[in-house]
Formats: structure tokens, C-alpha cells, sequence
């Protein structure tokens, strides 16, 4: 459901709320844009990518007061196309559309209350302006007709122009072939009679000019580790270029002492400084738990991995509580990332690989693969074709190249082979049980079905060496990148202070985790091993002791004393058995370590054992000993 304020919103100063559509002006409620005409920009943009741009908006009555926040998500080609992305990827108008649409369905899938549709979200809108004297969206015309995007490739090319289908390229003209084009990319080709929209929208302010596609969802301002940080005593300043305040429980996210006396925390004021630091705890392993369990339930509806999420891909919505009630108890962490990878079905086989939707970039968030080269050539030697069996046939073969190979145990590699019969597409893994000869790699191929003469043709060849066979490497990455990432955004949640960087912290918890596997004892519970680990060397302590929970001085202070070691180291480690295949203790073997069709279940021990967690940290908070760390507070100030 749309969350509706139960308080009269003012819009700041020099702000209003302009109708998506001019014809709702009169409506009783309406999709709006927040403008101001005051001062540059203009619009006020949440965040923004190569493909999206996305400005604040609201729900509005006719009356303009404001019913609920939200973000309105607008295509973009233009900046794309000036991009280094679209010299190394087939990228076009008609690839944008269909990623737009997947985007939306996925949104429909993981939370179709946030969702306002429009429309929009599949045919394209009038290219938008906004003329700033009356604050109104404006679609130009020409000779008393809109100017509309134009898709008709033979219209286009008929006019010496690209196509739509085939460039990011976009033009608009009135619908007619004998009318003239103007040209909405600054870069796009102008030959003579071929105008730029810019020409005749001088004095208006750009929304839609491309005129793509919509998505208009409810707005929850808060990212998850702005939540996390004002959890541990950091204000909320709100989007760059907002002077006011989104009303309801984020009126007060700005003052981090009004949240501590004005109804955010359970515990308040100087002398509710004990059981503040375990709620601290307790809502930040909630925040880490819901981030786990929003990305298990996406990933099981999806049967897809995200292989792309970062501190973005996560909000947290705040809801209004009665007199006297926690509002920061309300938080609902919503996942916001909506492109899930590519699915690759191996042909002749059952088995499942992803690839990520878009250019992967370097990012803190996701684990660094080394395999290359990812392109080559060499000589097989296959040494053996195994008897069928229900899956299909295996075989065995040697990949023998000049140049080193750094293939990863669980990177898939395929193979093209060009035999007198017939081209060939193979594909394995890298079998480690045998060491080799420098330049050579042993591999063992997927159970592939073949027909009985491809199949004769390869046992034709075994024990010859196939010249120029061509490969390619893709490392094997399936749910359990997730959690790699979901591993980082735990570290940013619990571990992150004014001292600690993201960068320092990941370094020490990984340095952690190896020293726990390095140590690592069946005999042992995993509780008594960091334990020992953590008590013989001080190190820990500073670097990612609990005094990181909180930024107040008087709460770091006493961190130490007050949140029991066990419980706070424990849930250290647990973060460190996020990370696959760093210890026998990992949650998963490896970044592709999850069922081909059940990607979601590689969550599930990690869930459970954070709830049974939860469960220790909230029993801190309701039960009696709370009055006694007090006690052993009071006796600490005064020994």
C-alpha cells in the first residue's frame, strides 16, 4: 500500500508539484514532479545511471498538498550513447526498450505495491519540457501537431537517417514521412533540413526530451546505510539540492539528538545509554537479516542472480508509529536493484550460467575475478570419451597453450572444435586432481547430448591433437556472488565509523576470516575458535571491536563493557561465513556454489543462524540483564 502522511505537507519555498499530464491539473489526485523555477537544477535528481534518470516526486491532491513521496524513473539513450559501453556492446534504442520492460516486470514481481504504472512503462510519452513561468509540462508542436519519437526505420532511412532498431540514435517528428526530423541526441547525424529539438525549446527546461520510458515507484529516501549510519549517530541531510523535510518520522532525521529524545529509539536520553547500544545491535543485525531476506526472495523469483548490487541496490522505508513508539522499529529494508543477470543455457546440457546485464565496473562490493585470458586459442588433445550415461556423454581432454592460463577451478570453459565432420561445441571445467606439464590443462567437459555421429567423431579423434581448437573462459558466478556483496553491505552496516573506512574494515574481516580457516577445528565450535582468536591477539579488538557499533563518544566508550563479547564476535564471524569460499566455515564453496535451479537456497543457513542471532541480541534487550550492565556502568564510572 502507498504509505499517505497523516500530516499536511508544505512544500519548501520556491517549490511546486507540476502534473505529469497537463489534463490532471484539475484531477482530485495526481502523479507530480517537484520544480523549483528559482535556481538551476531545476529538478531535483535523486541518483542517476548511464540508463536512467531519477527525480523526486509526490502524490498530490488538488489542493497541492502532498499524500505520499515518490521517485519518478525516466529512460535515458543520450548519455549512453557518449559512453565507452557502446563501443564494446551491441547496445540500440530496441535493446534499451526490452531491458526498461524487464526492469518493470521485475519490479512487478518483487513489490507491485511501490509500483504506480502509467502507461509510460511500455509506450513511449510525448517528448517533455517545462515551461518555468506557469511550471507545466509542455510537448512541443509543430504546425499544430506533437512532435512524437519516431521508430519507423524505413521513414528514418528513407530521410538519410540511422535507424531506431539498430543505434541509440532518437528523432522526432509529427508521424508523417513528408514532414521534417528533429534530432533529440546532441551527436546524432543532421543532414541539411534536419533540425535539433533544442531549436525550437529554447527557453524550457529539459524532463523527457527523449521522450523515453517511464516507471513511477514510492519513494523511501533512505538508503540502507544512510539508515545504518543514523542508527549509529549519524544525521540525514536528505537528497543533494532538498531544502525540506519529507514530513512523517523523517521530519527528525536531521538531529541525531531530537532522534534520541524525540521517539526514534526504544531507549532515550543520558540514562537509556546501555540499552541504546543493544538496540544499536539488535536493528542492525534486523537491517542485515531483512537485506539477506529480501535478496533470498527476489533471487527465488527471479531463478536469477544480480551479480551487480552495491549500496544503492537497497532502501529502508520508516513508517509513522503512535504516540511514544519506536518509529526506527518500523524500518523495511526494500530492495531496489532491479536488473537481474543474463542466464546462458548451455546448449546439449542441463546446466545453468549467468553473466551480468551490464559492463561490470570495479566496485568494493563485488569479489575481483582474475580469469585470463578470457579469449584464445590452443591445441586439445582429447584423451578419452566416457560411456553415455543418462545426462550425456563426458569427456576428457588436455588444452595444451603457449601462454599461461589462469583458469579457476569453478570457471566454465568452452571449446570450438572445427573436425573433418563438423564444428563442435564443447563445454567443462578444469580438473585439478593431476598436475601437468607447464602450458597444459587438464579439463573434464559437462554431461553434453550428442548424436550418435557427433559422438563418433570425437571418439575418432581421441588421442590426436585437435590445432587452433578456439576457447573462452566464464567464471562460474551464481547466487553466492550475492552474498559476497550482501557480506560487504554487513561490514558497511556494523563495522563502518568516522575511524573506519569500508576499504580498512573489508581488509580486516577478510584477514579474520583466513586466519579462522587457517585455524580451523572439526572438534571445536566455530564460537570457541574466534574466540580464541580474538582474545590472543588485540588487533581484532581495536580494528573491529564493538565499540564500531556506534559514532557517539559516550556510546563507544562503553561498547566494550556493556555488548557481551560473545554475542558481538559471533556475529563478526557469521559475516565472515558470508564470504564463499574463504574457510571451511563459508556458507558456500565457491561464487557459483548454488542448485542450477534453486538459487536462493545457498541463503538459507545464513538466515537461519542470523535469526537465531536476532533472537540473542533482542532477548539483551527485554530481559533483566540490561539492569545489571547498568549497575556495572554505574560501578565502572565511579571505580
Amino acid at each position: 500500500m502507498i504509505p499517505v502522511s497523516s500530516e499536511k505537507t508544505v512544500l519548501p519555498s520556491g517549490f511546486q508539484a507540476i502534473p505529469l499530464r497537463n489534463e490532471d491539473s484539475d484531477a482530485p489526485i495526481a502523479v507530480c514532479l517537484l520544480f523549483r523555477s528559482s535556481q538551476a537544477p531545476n529538478l531535483i535528481l535523486l541518483r542517476e545511471s548511464f540508463t536512467t534518470s531519477i527525480y523526486l516526486g509526490c502524490l498530490a491532491d488538488r489542493s497541492g498538498d502532498v499524500k505520499a513521496w515518490l521517485e519518478i524513473w525516466v529512460q535515458e539513450s543520450e548519455r549512453l550513447s557518449r559512453s565507452f559501453r557502446v563501443y564494446f556492446n551491441s547496445l540500440s534504442n530496441v535493446v534499451l526498450d526490452r531491458r526498461w520492460r524487464d526492469r518493470v516486470q521485475t519490479f512487478r514481481l518483487l513489490n507491485h505495491n511501490d509500483l504506480i504504472e502509467t502507461g509510460w512503462e511500455n509506450e513511449n510519452p510525448l517528448p517533455a519540457f517545462i515551461e518555468t513561468k506557469n511550471g507545466e509540462i509542455v510537448h512541443p508542436r509543430v504546425s499544430g501537431s506533437n512532435l512524437v519519437l519516431c521508430r519507423d526505420d524505413s521513414a528514418l532511412i528513407a530521410a538519410g537517417l540511422p535507424p531506431y532498431t539498430a543505434t541509440l540514435h532518437r528523432y522526432v517528428w509529427t508521424g508523417s514521412s513528408g514532414n521534417t526530423f528533429w534530432a533529440i541526441s546532441k551527436g546524432a547525424p543532421q543532414p541539411a533540413g534536419v533540425g535539433h529539438i533544442g531549436e525550437i525549446t529554447p527557453d524550457l527546461v529539459p524532463f523527457n526530451p527523449g521522450a523515453g520510458l517511464f516507471m513511477v515507484r514510492v519513494l523511501s529516501p533512505l538508503n540502507l546505510t544512510g539508515f545504518a549510519d543514523l542508527l549509529g549517530g549519524k544525521s540525514w541531510t536528505g537528497p543533494a539540492g532538498w531544502t525540506g523535510n519529507f514530513g512523517g518520522p523523517y521530519a527528525l532525521l536531521h538531529d541525531p539528538t531530537a532522534l534520541i529524545e524525540g521517539g526514534a529509539h526504544l531507549f532515550a536520553g543520558r540514562a537509556g545509554k546501555t540499552g541504546r547500544l543493544m538496540e544499536i545491535l539488535h536493528l542492525k543485525i534486523n537491517l542485515v537479516y531483512q537485506l539477506l531476506a529480501q535478496l533470498r526472495g527476489a533471487i527465488q523469483d527471479q531463478q536469477l542472480p544480480f551479480l551487480q548490487l552495491n549500496s544503492e541496490s537497497f532502501q529502508v522505508a520508516l513508517s509513522e508509529t503512535g504516540a511514544g513508539l519506536p518509529f526506527f522499529w518500523t524500518a523495511r529494508v526494500r530492495l531496489v536493484e532491479s536488473i537481474c543477470s543474463v542466464p546462458i543455457q548451455i546448449k546439449t546440457s542441463e546446466a545453468r550460467y549467468f553473466v551480468p546485464a551490464e559492463d561490470q565496473a570495479s566496485s568494493i562490493y563485488r569479489p575481483q575475478l582474475f580469469s585470463v585470458p578470457a579469449t584464445g586459442h590452443a591445441n586439445l588433445r582429447i584423451r578419452k570419451v566416457l560411456p553415455p550415461v543418462s545426462d550425456g556423454v563426458v569427456l576428457e581432454a588436455t588444452l595444451v597453450s603457449d601462454e599461461p592460463l589462469h583458469i579457476a577451478a569453478n570457471d566454465l570453459i568452452h571449446l570450438e572444435l572445427v573436425l573433418p565432420e563438423e564444428r563442435i561445441d564443447l563445454y567443462g571445467r578444469l580438473d585439478a586432481s593431476q598436475a601437468l606439464a607447464a602450458g597444459e590443462t587438464r579439463l573434464r567437459t559437462l554431461p553434453q547430448r550428442f548424436s550418435e555421429t557427433t559422438r563418433a567423431a570425437l571418439i575418432k579423434v581421441a588421442g590426436a591433437s585437435v590445432t587452433h581448437a578456439t576457447f573462452e573462459v566464464l567464471p562460474l558466478l551464481s547466487s553466492p556472488f550475492d552474498m559476497y556483496s550482501a557480506a560487504v553491505l554487513a561490514i558497511r552496516i556494523l563495522m563502518v565509523d568516522d575511524e573506519n573506512t569500508l576499504a580498512l574494515a573489508l581488509d580486516e574481516v577478510l584477514s579474520l576470516a583466513r586466519q579462522i580457516s587457517a585455524e580451523y577445528d572439526s572438534n571445536l565450535l566455530f564460537s570457541e575458535r574466534i574466540q580464541r582468536i580474538v582474545q590472543r591477539d588485540q588487533r581484532w579488538v581495536e580494528s573491529l571491536g564493538p565499540q564500531r557499533i556506534a559514532r557517539a563518544p559516550a556510546l563507544r566508550e562503553i561498547a566494550s563493557r556493556i555488548i557481551p563479547p560473545e554475542l558481538w564476535w559471533e556475529t563478526i564471524g557469521f559475516v565472515t561465513c558470508l564470504f564463499p569460499g574463504i574457510g571451511p566455515d563459508s556458507f558456500a564453496r565457491d561464487l557459483g556454489d548454488a542448485p542450477p535451479w534453486a538459487l536462493h537456497r545457498v541463503f538459507d543457513d545464513a538466515l537461519a543462524q542470523l535469526e537465531l542471532l536476532q533472537l540473542r541480541s533482542r532477548s539483551l534487550i527485554v530481559s533483566d540483564w540490561l539492569q545489571n550492565a547498568e549497575m556495572q556502568e554505574v560501578i565502572a564510572d565511579l571505580a
